[in-house]
């Protein structure tokens, strides 16, 4: 009778009829196929009998997909338009088809080794894919190996202080893997085939998205896990940070100073111990001398200083707070000691999770405007390796879900997916922000942005951040920053024990400032030295002037910024770019790991040595459309496809604009809603037509997903020297009705020309 069930299947298969998916028994495993969409299958096979129910904690919904489903006598195969799953009946190898009958990929099977856990039996999986041999692997997470390509390589996928896991695999050859496995996994390519080996698994699991390009897959992961949405308009202005304030008094004296300075500034953040000792750990309280009267203090920086405040919470309690003993009636809280005393909480546990909001409900009724969701690996000791968290994480022992080993990297994913929805309801008119230090797939979808830690100061250090960024957007999460600087600068492994008495520490800061300039999120944080502009140097001091202009030079970008940011939101876009995604035919390119593009338009290359020991900066500039690059800061054109060589300067970033480029910017605002953008300044660069959507909404709240925002499509066409704005689509509360657009072509002889126009939200076009 058990093969009854099998026989049914091949006889409805030989008429190719439709079907929600396809199973099939070989050799004692079971294979399942489903389609998401028609070019993403999801593939299972397990041990015949050993089938445990499992919901995917990281898709977001699935239903699946007709598909057509046909047999011969060697194979079975499930297809759509896009996408062909075809398993070998001799063999149980799996292939898998573009749609127009190109191989991407072949799964070559898997091994399971029996493994019994205190919740039950499971097993060891190795599986194995067979790759073309070509094509380059990225993403996994965000690891601080500098591998921005890993072919070849491997990859240990472990949640840690300074590790970020998300399971997905994005190729150049037309294909991406979403492993959805929660334990301890290692990646491995030999140069020929790859495999994951995951340490508890009831099953094979894995989604196989198809793609012609990298944002296609990038777009694929994110319509099988969840889209973006967009953060407040001042989360892409400047985040002022460091470990720690210790009062109210000093929070508003940091505000008064930059807005004395007239530097911009949007968000301030309170590091943790305002709660007061460490038997109160997290009391979720402002306790800590210094900080009475939260509510009348947190609107006076509203009022006064036209600033945000976001509060580091934990997920871990002292044993003297209320909210340690509610989650004792529950079992929330894990036996296993921490470095600071408290007891992490069970984020796997409803009742837990409803505690923890209980107490942050009135924590947020003081005014804060942002969490910041500290420790989410989560931190018990030992957190700064793999090996440890791993230790401490399954030394915890039993989740509500089961045990820790099983669930090992989907902490963090947990908390930010119980929160987001209820931080949504509790204030339909803000704007959700959440930072994290942890992450997995689909984590993007609940407003958390992630950070890679607590990192130390160097210069080999600060290289491995950009690698490590490239390759968590290119897993789909598009939100990531670092701490600029580094967190530790003497502590741990910093190596300036001079602190700010050290001329090459404020160098390495100042180009990882640069750097941050064109992260998602721009955000200075650290201990051991204040962090401050004015803490190195006054106005004339290189050090100082460098922060203050590339603060500047974010905030006039802002339009463009926050243009790509719905680009995100409704496209699938990615941020922080790997050459290789706008590039793919540069061979050269889709191995660079010193530069990355930012939005359409930059080309970023920061500088990962001092100048005493490197006094020119060499680039590659990728082969693009016209053929030509210009130098942001002196608009002169560079050749393609060729070394670019420049001085050193500390105050100065390599930044690249490639030809057919169209970038807005406004006047520099003290914070990002200042006022709104009646004038514009466009950037226009020719030797290649080019567009850009220039979006707007209020800033805040979530009506631009009912349709209250708007976009303007501007088009240039380079050979009649014309540019468009078409009409204006869409309205919101206190658009302007009327924008100046003063507009300048840079031509590729290094000159340029101007022209100014009054937008009336209707179209234009002006000959340049």
């Amino acid at each position: 009778m058990k093969r009854l069930p099998i026989i049914l299947l091949s006889l409805l298969a030989l008429c190719s009829c439709k079907r929600d998916r396809m199973q099939y028994c070989i050799e004692g495993q079971q294979f399942t196929v489903e389609f998401f969409s028609p070019r993403i299958a999801h593939v299972s096979v397990a041990p015949e009998g050993a089938g445990r129910e499992r919901r995917s904690l990281a898709v977001a919904r699935f239903i699946p997909e007709k598909c057509r489903v046909r047999e011969s006598d060697d194979f079975i195969e499930a297809f759509s338009e896009s996408l062909k799953v075809e398993i070998d009946k001799s063999n149980g190898f799996i292939r898998f088809y573009d749609g127009k009958g190109k191989l991407l990929l072949t799964d070559k099977g898997r091994v399971f080794a029996d493994h019994r856990l205190g919740d039950g039996q499971t097993y060891l999986l190795r599986q194995t894919f067979l790759s073309q041999g070509s094509e380059a692997l990225y993403g996994l997470g965000g690891y601080q190996d500098c591998h921005s390509n890993y072919r070849g390589k491997s990859a240990r996928l472990v949640q840690a202080n300074m590790d970020i896991v998300n399971p997905y695999l994005v190729t150049t050859g037309g294909y991406a893997i979403l492993w959805d496995n929660y334990s301890a996994t290692d990646f491995c390519d030999d140069g020929k085939q790859f495999s994951f080996t995951s340490e508890v698994a009831d099953a094979a699991d894995y989604y196989i998205v198809a793609g012609e390009c990298l944002d296609e897959l990038v777009s694929g992961y994110r319509q099988l896990t969840g889209d973006v949405p967009m953060f407040p308009r001042s989360a892409y202005g400047f985040w002022q940070s460091k470990e720690r304030y210790r009062s109210f008094d000093e929070l508003e004296e940091v505000v008064r100073q930059f807005r004395q300075r007239r530097i911009p500034l949007d968000n301030i953040v309170q590091d943790w111990e305002y709660w007061g000792d460490k038997p109160h750990w997290n009391s979720m309280r402002f306790d800590a001398p210094g900080f009475a009267g939260a509510p009348e203090r947190i609107a006076d920086l509203h009022k006064s200083g036209n600033v945000n405040l976001m509060l580091s919470v934990w997920p871990g309690f002292g044993p003297e707070t209320d909210i340690y003993k509610e989650m004792e009636t529950v079992s929330g809280l894990f036996d296993e000691a921490t470095w600071a005393g408290y007891k992490v909480f069970d984020a796997f546990n409803p009742l837990a999770r409803d505690i923890f909001w209980e107490h942050l409900e009135p924590l947020l009724d003081t005014g804060v405007d942002a969490l910041w969701l500290d420790a989410t690996e989560p931190s018990f000791r030992d957190g700064f390796t793999q090996d440890g968290q791993e230790a401490r994480s399954k030394a915890a022992g039993m989740t509500y879900l089961g045990l820790f080993d099983r669930y090992l990297n989907a902490y963090s994913l947990e908390m930010m997916k119980d929160l987001y929805p209820r931080l949504r309801e509790r204030d339909s008119e803000r704007r959700v922000f959440i930072l994290t230090r942890s992450a997995f797939a689909s984590q993007q979808r609940y407003a958390a942005a992630v950070w890679s830690g607590d990192i130390s100061a160097s210069w080999e250090v600060f290289h491995k951040q950009l690698v490590a960024g490239l390759n968590v957007s290119l897993t789909g999460i598009p939100y990531w920053t670092s701490d600029i600087g580094g967190f530790y600068v003497f502590g741990r492994e910093g190596q300036f024990p001079r602190g700010l008495e050290d001329e090459e520490y404020k160098e390495l800061y100042a180009r990882w400032f640069q750097f941050g300039a064109f992260n998602p999120l721009f955000r200075s944080h650290g201990t051991d030295v204040p962090r401050e502009p004015w803490q190195f140097g006054e106005e004339g001091d290189i050090w100082y002037d460098n922060q203050v202009k590339y603060i500047k030079l974010r905030y006039a970008l802002l339009p463009y910024i926050y243009s790509v940011a719905h680009a995100v939101t409704s496209d699938g876009y990615t941020f922080m770019r790997h050459p290789a995604m706008d590039f793919p035919s540069d061979s050269t390119a889709l191995n660079v790991n010193y530069a990355y593009m930012f939005g359409p338009a930059f080309y970023v290359r920061p500088v990962f040595c001092p100048v005493s020991k490197q006094t020119v900066v060499e680039t590659y500039l990728p082969q693009c459309e016209g053929g030509i690059w210009y130098e942001f800061e002196s608009s002169a054109p560079c050749a393609a496809a060729s070394v670019h060589t420049s001085p050193s300067r500390c105050d100065c970033l390599p930044l690249f604009v490639r030809a057919g480029s169209i970038i807005p910017m406004t006047g520099v605002k003290q914070w990002a809603d200042e006022h709104k953008d009646s004038s514009l300044e466009i950037a226009v660069y020719a030797g290649a037509d080019g567009h850009f959507v220039w979006y707007d909404d209020e800033g805040d709240s979530y009506r631009y997903e009912q349709g209250l925002c708007s976009e303007v499509s501007i088009s240039s066409d380079d050979a009649a020297r014309t540019l468009t704005f078409a009409d204006r689509k869409g309205r919101y509360p206190g658009m302007p009705e009327q924008v100046q657009m003063n507009i300048t072509l840079h031509l590729a002889d290094g000159s340029s020309v101007s022209e100014t126009i009054q937008y009336d939200n209707s179209e234009i076009s002006v000959r340049l």
